[in-house]
């Protein structure tokens, strides 16, 4: 059995079904990853280095792209002492 958990086909390649998982948690992965590189450009104020077009081009990060690893802004609530 390989180490990544695939389940081997009887001709000793991998199922489709464990192909298309795996693509899956590849592109989750790549999706994660570009997520923070966002925030890391916009917390260091530089660019995002991406390849479109044929070219590599830096440019802003997005905000849309980290706002969910940011957490909320602290609202302080009134505390309830009574017991």
């Amino acid at each position: 059995m390989s180490t990544n958990g695939a389940v081997p086909a009887t001709n000793g390649q991998r199922k489709p079904a464990d192909l298309e998982e795996g693509l899956e948690d590849v592109l989750e992965a790549l999706r994660q990853a570009a997520k923070q590189a966002h925030l890391r450009a916009y917390q260091t104020g530089t660019g995002v280095v991406v390849h479109r077009d044929g070219a590599v081009r830096v440019i802003a990060p997005d905000p849309a792209m980290y706002e969910d690893l940011i957490p909320a802004p602290f609202v302080e609530q009134p505390l309830n002492l009574a017991h």
